[in-house]
Parts: C-alpha cells; sequence; structure tokens
C-alpha cells in the first residue's frame, strides 16, 4: 500500500491530487481509512467522486465504495454531489461503480431535486430492464424505486409489474427484495 502523506498546519493528511495513488487497493480497511480522511478533510470528497466517475478501472470503483461508506456516516457531505454523481450514472458502464453509487441513493435519504429524481428514476427502470445488470444493481434499483414511490405512487405500480415478469427466473437476492418491497404494501 503506497501512500502520499502531506504534513498540514500540523496535522498529517493525503492530498487530494494523489487519491488515485491512495487507493492502492481493495480492502475493507483501507476504505474505511479513506472514509475517516474525508470526515476530517471533506473537500477530499471532490476528488473520491472525480475517481469514481471516470468509470472502469479499479480506483473507480474503489472510489465509489469509500464514497457509499462517507454518505453512510455523514450524508449531508454528499448533497453537494448528488446531481454530478446522477449525471455521471448515465455514462458510466462499470457496475461495480454503479452498485456502490446505486447504494447511497437506496439506503441514505440525500436530498435531491425533482429532476434528478426523474434522472434517477429511468437509470433504474433500466437497470432493472437490462439482463446483463447484476443482482445487486437490481436490488438497489428496485430498493430506490421502492423509496421513491411513497413520492410517487404510479413507480410502485410499474415496480411491481417489473417484479412479477422478472421474478421466477430470478436469482435470490432479487427474489429476497422483491418480497421485502411487495409487503410494503
Amino acid at each position: 500500500m503506497r501512500l502520499l502523506w502531506i504534513q498540514h498546519s500540523g496535522k498529517v493528511e493525503l492530498k487530494a491530487e494523489h487519491i488515485i495513488d491512495h487507493l492502492g487497493d481493495s480492502s475493507r480497511m483501507l476504505a474505511d481509512i479513506t472514509a475517516s480522511m474525508v470526515y476530517e478533510n471533506p473537500q477530499l470528497l471532490r476528488s473520491l467522486v472525480e475517481v469514481a466517475l471516470t468509470g472502469n478501472d479499479p480506483h473507480a470503483h474503489r472510489a465509489a465504495r469509500v464514497v457509499s461508506i462517507c454518505s453512510q456516516n455523514f450524508p449531508e457531505l454528499l448533497r453537494p454531489f448528488s446531481r454530478l454523481i446522477i449525471s455521471g450514472l448515465e455514462v458510466i458502464q462499470s457496475f461495480s461503480v454503479i452498485r456502490n453509487l446505486l447504494k447511497i441513493y437506496a439506503e441514505v435519504p440525500v436530498k435531491i431535486t425533482g429532476k434528478e429524481k426523474a434522472t434517477l428514476i429511468n437509470l433504474c427502470f433500466g437497470y432493472l430492464a437490462d439482463e446483463k445488470a447484476p443482482v445487486a444493481v437490481k436490488m438497489f434499483s428496485m430498493q430506490i424505486l421502492n423509496n421513491m414511490s411513497d413520492e410517487y405512487p404510479e413507480i410502485g405500480r410499474e415496480l411491481y409489474h417489473i417484479i412479477e415478469d422478472q421474478y421466477s427466473a430470478a436469482k435470490p437476492g432479487f427474489k429476497s427484495r422483491a418480497r421485502k418491497i411487495l409487503k410494503k404494501d
């Protein structure tokens, strides 16, 4: 693990432009350490989001994971980056990055605008329709749509139809999340 640290005002921290070098492995310990650094130095979150949105390399996945961890503990840090993240989801091809970014909106009460909601809704329906999308991406998509169905009931009806159509051929993770969502009503 190669870390690039600087001394600043008596405090040791990672320089934002070296965040890629810092994400040298995919261990949970390194992700947690990096998240802790973001709590102490929130401007690092911008660098992590930018790296995550680059797409396919392992650093993008690792950065997206740290962004997800940060959002779990401090959702207010994510608000300034929601528009950027949601628009980035429209072009990212890596399902591992998509999974980590969708997890944020499935599990964290991040406030987003109506336009961001519309984009996220369309993306989630698209992931559910994509036969190549992994189970975790579909599960988080279902959860996001289910969460939004309180505000937009028509989403819930469409989600139920999709769940019914895919349920019999679905993998166990999909079925488990689907049962929880169907029990809601």
